[in-house]
């Protein structure tokens, strides 16, 4: 983790300083009182009613709100009675002076603990220098780090090398050759009529974009740089400016000006950056590198406005003619005609020809809200506003994940539940995945200015576009005043990463390959920018695969095959069709740390990813500088990184899943905590021990590691209570919903066949004079078929267009499932509920916060006296709050 105040506001660390240094002060003002007042008590021992006295008094004058608790009201109302009343024993008073002692002792661990957090809040502020830090690891130790970062220069090397060898030389695509391409996915007349008014759009927006006189206000520049933080393409520094921005009323009016100026004069917009614009590489959450251009901030802004305008354009644009249109087949199977359903209907009292429960629509539903070009924004709030793609969750005030599944977790929710659909309904099932080599980076050009010209955008946008990407880049190294000693090189290939145009082009470009996929095998491709996946009938797979294929040559792109596999899953009667295999591509899928197992048909987490993560982790949390930034970087990578890449408990996975991550979990904390090398035997023990040995501090209760900040503990994450609160809502095996979706349809069957040979004449003839005469059907049945209830064949051949059940089913086991929250007792209860005058944000507490103060409750009750394990006043929260915004990146070798 970075450097803790490099982004901290000196005001709050100042004032977070001085709060320190008053706890200090007012600890020894407590202790040295509460030292005068029971050797005064030992001085009273002959009398005991006096020494409750004397105990009593003092305690109501130095522990705050002891004045008003009740129950030393109680006792001295008591005291008073012992003095009349022979009734009173001896014991009871020598209770009320252990109560009363425990309440002083209860207050000095409060104040321990206050001073422990402040020690801890120091630690992370102040932390050791690089030198004593090194000096502390061994001279193994030592050579391994030195070995490990020259390997990382190395690869970084590579990284730039690889970077300057691709952008810098054009890939000339056939601009013809790609018109000729997309002008056969249009060939329709239905087709050309859905992309003329596509290409209208496209002008129309153009136009209007142009026709702007101001188009820069308060409004827009604010959703611009809320946008552009969010992404997190501008360095550390210049996001600090951005903020600023946001602060300041005036220059907000000055930048609105200057920006409004060079829209006016769009035409001769130009990068201005004579030295060229700094390449550099920065990693990313993830652990991964990418290049990024470290350009200006007024620049950026105006880029970004433009990029998210046309995103918004194009998305709704493209989206409408995908779901308007007959362009698009969204039937993964035959459509069920109307003659059928009208036969359905005379057979199945229950069943409406007018309404049907439709699998396939749920399907085109889903994807054109979620899948469908998904990288391209919908409003000019949603870059951030809305949950992002993979492992980007953040957190609430009490420091817990907020709940929404990222598009990555809801894509391997939806292959999950399509594997199962199809092996229990079709008996096989194949799921292909991909991506694209260097996709944003080695773009052609070419083929992005042929695309846009295909679908409408006028050449002044075009223009304007093809400026943007030829950026000056310049790979020289910053010299120290920040301005690069190299000379500027044209960029002449790929789009700059994480700006809203390259969201805008990449998916443009994309949106090709996902209409050509459609358009020759009828499949939905699923795809996450250049994440590519196909899950259906192993026929229809290979289909779409050539078509892929097909586009990938036509505009130069190519499949990274290290990143591409396929699985083909049939039962052992059925077999594997050896031509499908033939044409599909070799390889595992996998989805995070899961990976599809052709022998089992489940999705298993692989144990050598783990291990390989788990060991960088240890590696990571060694060279924590700070408790804190130890517990900020467990949390981070318990808490966010493992918990996404096992992939989210869903009923698709059913329990089974679960208790594999319960176990992986465990494994993962044997590995780390081994009780050697002054390691703990597990997280507890190991934090205690660290806490013991840089700050002397034994008695440690485990409740201040785990509780949240807001009740004085360190929030410590525990990975397996997320799982707890929802296993036992799931099914043990997944498969098990499906099989005994098949039973009831047997049963079903058996029912409407069993009502309908009751019917009588009559009504037969009713219902068909209503059904046929009214034209719903262009067939009409013979005798014979009025008579004879439909075969258990034809009743399930339309289960994806026309069973309840199914969608049902299909709906169920796409969801996650609900917390089983634990119940509270009425102490706890009625703690929270005081607490919370004080500190609003625990009425938000999360069911896995509730499960935590559950858990430890008795012993913060005991030696505490109460939830509230460090005074609210003597918490740093707006200090813990900043920690929490800071997050941790994967340190992980390229």
């Amino acid at each position: 983790m970075a450097p803790p105040t490099s982004g901290l506001s000196r005001t709050l660390q100042s004032l977070t300083l001085t709060k320190i240094r008053e706890i200090e002060k007012q600890r020894k003002k407590y202790e040295d009182r509460k030292q005068e007042i029971l050797t005064i008590a030992s001085s009273k021992a002959g009398d005991q009613r006096e020494l409750v006295a004397h105990l009593l008094s003092g305690v109501k004058e130095i522990i705050p709100g002891a004045a008003t608790d009740p129950s030393l009201s109680n006792i001295r109302r008591w005291l008073d009675q012992s003095r009349f009343d022979a009734s009173i024993p001896p014991e009871m008073l020598q209770s009320f002076e252990k109560q009363l002692r425990a309440k002083f002792e209860t207050q000095s661990r409060k104040l321990s603990l206050a001073d422990l957090y402040s020690h801890l809040m120091t630690e992370w502020m102040n932390p050791p220098t690089s030198t004593s830090k090194n000096q502390s690891h061994d001279d193994d130790g030592s050579e391994d780090s030195f070995e490990v970062l020259e390997r990382q220069k190395e690869r970084l090397q590579e990284l730039c090398d690889k970077f300057e060898s691709v952008v810098f030389e054009p890939l000339e695509t056939d601009e013809v050759e790609i018109h000729k391409y997309i002008s056969g996915l249009f060939a329709g007349e239905e087709d050309i009529k859905a992309l003329n008014c596509l290409r209208e759009k496209i002008r129309s927006t153009g136009k209007s974009m142009l026709a702007e006189t101001v188009p820069f206000d308060k409004e827009s520049l604010i959703w611009c740089i809320k946008g552009l933080l969010a992404e997190d393409l501008l360095s550390e520094e210049k996001q600090n400016v951005l903020q600023d921005f946001l602060k300041n009323e005036l220059v907000l009016g000055e930048i609105t000006d200057v920006l409004n100026m060079r829209f006016a004069d769009l035409k001769s917009w130009a990068w201005e950056a004579e030295g060229g614009i700094p390449v550099m590489p920065r990693q990313q959450l993830n652990g991964k590198y990418r290049i990024w251009m470290d350009e200006d901030v007024l620049q950026a802004i105006f880029i970004h406005y433009i990029g998210i305008q046309w995103c918004v354009a194009l998305k709704s644009a493209l989206t409408q003619m995908v779901q308007s249109t007959p362009t698009w087949k969204w039937d993964q199977g035959e459509h069920m005609p109307q003659e059928e359903r009208t036969r359905r209907a005379y057979y199945l009292p229950r069943t409406s020809i007018n309404r049907s429960f439709d699998v396939n629509k749920d399907r085109f539903s889903q994807y054109i809200n979620t899948f469908l070009l998904s990288q391209l924004p919908g409003t000019h709030e949603s870059l951030y506003t809305g949950i992002g793609y993979d492992n980007d969750s953040t957190e609430d005030a009490t420091g817990t994940p907020v709940k929404g599944s990222s598009i990555k977790q809801q894509l391997l929710r939806k292959l999950a539940t399509e594997v199962l659909l199809h092996q229990s309904l079709h008996g096989e099932v194949a799921v292909v995945q991909s991506d694209l080599q260097w996709y944003a980076t080695g773009l052609s050009h070419t083929t992005i200015f042929a695309i846009m010209k295909f679908v409408g955008f006028s050449e002044d946008w075009i223009a304007f576009f093809k400026k943007f990407l030829e950026a000056p880049l310049n790979m020289a190294p910053s010299s120290a005043d920040g301005t690069s000693t190299g000379k500027p090189r044209i960029r002449k290939r790929g789009v700059p990463m994480a700006h809203a145009p390259e969201k805008l082009l990449g998916e443009l470009v994309l949106f090709i390959m996902d209409h050509a996929v459609n358009k020759e095998s009828g499949m939905l491709l699923y795809r996450l920018h250049d994440d590519l996946w196909l899950c259906g009938k192993p026929s229809q797979c290979a289909q779409a695969w050539k078509a892929m294929e097909k586009f990938t040559k036509v505009t130069g792109l190519e499949f990274n095959l290290n990143k591409t596999g396929f699985v083909y899953l049939s039962g052992v009667e059925r077999g594997r069709d050896e031509n499908i295999v033939k044409t599909l591509p070799t390889g595992p899928v996998t989805v995070g740390f899961l990976t599809l197992d052709p022998a089992t048909s489940s999705w298993i987490i692989d144990q050598k990813q783990v291990d390989a993560h788990v060991t960088q982790l240890q590696k990571q949390l060694d060279g924590c500088d700070s408790v804190l930034s130890w517990i900020q970087t467990w949390n981070s990578c318990i808490g966010r990184f493992f918990s996404h890449t096992f992939g989210e408990p869903a009923f698709c996975f059913g329990r089974q899943h679960v208790d594999s991550t319960l176990e992986t979990y465990e494994r993962m904390q044997r590995i780390l905590f081994n009780g050697k090398d002054g390691r703990g035997k597990n997280v507890t023990e190991h934090l205690k021990t660290m806490i013991a040995t840089r700050f002397g501090v034994t008695d440690i209760p485990d409740a201040f590691l785990y509780l949240p900040e807001q009740l004085g503990g360190l929030g410590l994450r525990n990975p397996f209570v997320p799982f707890f609160l929802i296993r036992e809502e799931l099914t043990k095996d997944p498969k098990e919903v499906m099989k005994k979706f098949l039973e009831d349809e047997k049963e079903e069957y058996a029912k409407a066949k069993k009502e309908f040979e009751q019917m009588d004449q009559q009504t037969r003839r009713r219902r068909f004079n209503d059904l046929y005469s009214n034209g719903f059907s262009k067939r009409t049945p013979q005798i014979d078929e009025r008579d004879t209830f439909m075969s258990m064949e034809a009743y399930t051949q339309w289960r994806e267009s026309a069973s309840e059940s199914l969608q049902r089913v299909y709906a169920e086991l796409l969801s996650t499932p609900f917390d089983e929250a634990l119940w509270t007792p009425g102490d706890v209860t009625q703690q929270l509920r005081h607490l919370q005058w004080e500190l609003p944000e625990l009425k938000r507490l999360s069911s896995e916060k509730r499960w935590i103060v559950g858990l430890h409750a008795a012993e913060v009750f005991e030696k505490c006296g109460g939830l509230s394990m460090v005074e609210k006043s003597f918490l740093p929260l707006g200090v813990l709050t900043m920690m929490r915004q800071k997050k941790v990146t994967w340190q992980m070798v390229l």
